[in-house]
């Protein structure tokens, strides 16, 4: 994740510091449109799991390959936590 991300993200958290939300949105349409990607292609593969489709393994491998297509800034440090 680079810096320039990491300080969107951050803005979404503390907007005062950076000016309104209007005028400095926190997340760029680039970044919003990997987030979704991510987040719609893991909610894919999560359904996959539930329903016996994939396994554990193939789920987690799927996860991982998702954040290298999309490199997502919320679904990075998501992952990056735990």
């Amino acid at each position: 994740m680079t810096k320039t991300e990491k300080d969107q993200i951050h803005r979404m958290h503390i907007p005062e510091h950076h000016g309104s939300v209007a005028e400095n949105p926190p997340l760029d349409d680039d970044l919003f449109a990997r987030e979704l990607g991510y987040q719609v292609s893991l909610a894919i593969a999560e359904g996959l799991l539930r329903r016996g489709l994939l396994t554990v393994g193939e789920a987690h491998k799927a996860k991982g390959l998702l954040l290298a297509k999309y490199r997502p800034p919320i679904g990075t440090l998501l992952a990056e936590a735990g």
